[in-house]
């Protein structure tokens, strides 16, 4: 099946209008919610507002009620404690997720110790691992959160890093006779057991690998960095970015429901986003343009619904948003993503 753009005029009377929607760009400003309102600014208003205005903006995140329920569970060492039985880097992981999610920076005292613990604690193979050794290396893990680094302004750390060339060297790209992606073995069963590199390379990993690279701002990525990207991209163009090859039925039902946080999941919203972060020209290409399609067709009145939270190793439900409501944070990330996808059209 193959949607044709209908043009900014025919996306607006879908439901989905510009992201100078004066409206939509309003509602993301409430005061009510001091996440969507400071990145609103900070990223889509036009004209943007003075530095002194976002920084005032910025400073009430960290008082906004529902996060602080989540800052208030951090540790003296940095860590989130775990819900569940067998303990994990996961609940830190989330929280880092969240705490980018609502802008904060890795300036911020509750985003730095939690860098500095998983740093100290679960990057004892050199690249992030959610166990603490090299069984728990897995793509998928590394891939978002190395994505979250960057978003927290921590890409120049080592754990950033060393999860970077560590995706560069091992992560494969592979589709039956198609083989990409890095030749280094790695010397624990973690991926084999988990299906990682089998002849169809796990679509989990792949994701969360392409994110990463996609992260990397663009006069940063090295050669071997941009070589990884057209390998992922490659993989991801015979899945029209989020379908089964065989269909037009998504590969995992997550796909078109719409989360703040995936455990090691990415959504079609995230995928859309790293597209546009490794090369929105891409949209030019009927698959990403369908995808598009598919987005704005999960959105009501332009505004992105919070479907479902995963990660329940941190809390049991996510206090940021409520599920089954329009989200702001998602309807910031999608708008942000589709300004920079439309104007590559």
């Amino acid at each position: 099946m193959c949607i044709r753009d209908r043009g900014p005029a025919a996306r607006a009377a879908h439901g989905s209008g510009p992201v100078t929607d004066a409206a939509l760009l309003a509602w993301l400003s409430s005061p009510s919610h001091p996440a969507a309102r400071y990145l609103t600014a900070r990223d889509l208003l036009e004209p943007r507002p003075d530095a002194s205005t976002l920084a005032e903006l910025r400073g009430r995140i960290m008082t906004w009620k529902p996060l602080r329920s989540i800052l208030e569970l951090q540790r003296e060492d940095g860590s989130f404690p775990d819900r569940l039985k067998t303990p994990t880097a996961r609940p830190t992981f989330w929280a880092l997720v969240l705490m980018e999610r609502c802008g904060l920076q890795v300036s911020d005292g509750p985003v730095a110790r939690a860098i500095e613990f998983v740093e100290r604690r679960f990057a004892k193979a050199g690249a992030v691992s959610y166990t603490g050794g090299g069984s728990g290396v897995l793509p998928c893990y590394a891939g978002v959160v190395t994505t979250t680094l960057y978003g927290l302004g921590a890409g120049d750390r080592a754990l950033a890093q060393a999860s970077l060339d560590w995706l560069v060297d091992h992560q494969r790209f592979d589709h039956k006779d198609i083989r990409a992606g890095g030749a280094e073995t790695w010397p624990y069963r973690a991926p084999a057991n988990f299906g990682c590199w089998e002849s169809v390379s796990c679509y989990h990993g792949v994701a969360g690998a392409f994110r990463a690279f996609a992260s990397v701002p663009a006069a940063e990525r090295s050669p071997t960095v941009r070589r990884r990207l057209t390998d992922a991209i490659g993989y991801l163009r015979i899945h029209r970015l989020f379908r089964k090859s065989t269909s037009n039925q998504p590969l995992f039902r997550h796909m078109t429901r719409t989360f703040l946080v995936g455990d090691y999941r990415s959504g079609l919203l995230d995928m859309l986003q790293g597209v546009a972060d490794a090369d929105p020209s891409l949209v030019q290409e009927s698959w990403v343009d369908e995808s598009v399609a598919a987005m704005e067709a999960l959105t009501a009145g332009g505004r992105v619904p919070l479907a479902m939270n995963y990660g329940r190793a941190l809390v049991d439900t996510v206090p940021l948003e409520p599920i089954g409501q329009p989200s702001r944070l998602l309807t910031f990330q999608w708008l942000r993503g589709r300004r920079t996808l439309d104007a590559a059209r």
